[in-house]
């Protein structure tokens, strides 16, 4: 059986190159140590798609969010590490969700958008829809204080629904916000940076248990790819500065998080 390695969390056609320079070095260890492997960008136009190929035994290393990995991957997948993002990233590889509303709102604050339109990536996302949540319970506990938000499908269309004004604010993965702010400026002018979600792992890089390799020798493996100085370029294109060995204990405190996200945009 033929395994596939991706990484489709940032899989932006204007990284793709360099995407695909790491995932083809990555391809090429594995297939010394584990079964044959090769890269790939699979077509996902929905969460349920991201959710099978997460799950499909045919998948042996990828990418997904902290939430989905809690409640629906930790059973099928071994963490390895995750990706350390310039300027951006601590040590340990967390980071912040970038929480931004529409400039000519005139909002500097979460305190300050009463009655204002939130939009949401989906009820899985970590970034998308329980680091909003989390900030928005520090300025208030009211389920009412904005209205009901409505759901884009990703990260992309939460900013595209803010520049077309069919939504007020939403939270962003700073990963993403930081490619698109360089590769597709239109989507990041005229928002505002009011805060940011609270500090999580950032999206874990896994391994299927569905293997016969050491867990230790594939995340050495994925560590020294993501070192080597011949994928410098590669890093600085999509903007990492390499990735950090992290792991289960890491995404412990999600279930918490998740607990007060659904206290002010309850899950429905």
């Amino acid at each position: 059986m033929m395994r596939s390695n991706s990484l489709p969390m940032y899989d932006f056609p204007e990284v793709r190159a360099s995407t695909k320079a790491i995932l083809d070095a990555i391809s090429h260890v594995f297939t010394n140590l584990v079964d044959a492997s090769e890269t790939k960008f699979p077509e996902i136009s929905s969460h349920a798609d991201l959710i099978r190929l997460w799950r499909d035994e045919r998948t042996l290393f990828s990418q997904s969010c902290g939430l989905p990995y809690v409640e629906s991957l930790h059973d099928c997948v071994d963490i390895v590490a995750t990706l350390k993002w310039t300027g951006i990233s601590d040590d340990r590889g967390w980071y912040r969700t970038v929480i931004v509303a529409r400039e000519e709102l005139g909002v500097a604050s979460l305190s300050e958008v009463r009655g204002m339109q939130p939009v949401i990536t989906n009820q899985q996302s970590l970034s998308g829809w329980c680091s909003l949540g989390v900030a928005l319970s520090e300025a208030t506990m009211d389920p009412q204080f904005v209205k009901p938000y409505v759901e884009s499908g990703g990260h992309v269309k939460s900013l595209q629904m803010l520049q077309d004004k069919e939504a007020d604010f939403a939270s962003v993965d700073p990963g993403t916000f930081q490619l698109l702010q360089r590769h597709r400026p239109s989507l990041t002018n005229g928002v505002r940076i009011i805060g940011h979600g609270p500090h999580v792992p950032a999206t874990p890089m896994h391994v299927s248990k569905v293997r016969t390799a050491d867990f230790g020798a594939l995340q050495a493996a994925v560590l020294e790819v993501f070192s080597r100085a011949e994928l410098a370029s590669a890093r600085a294109d999509i903007g990492v500065d390499g990735a950090v060995a992290i792991g289960v204990s890491d995404y412990a405190l999600i279930p918490g998080l998740v607990a007060r996200a659904n206290a002010v945009l309850p899950r429905r």
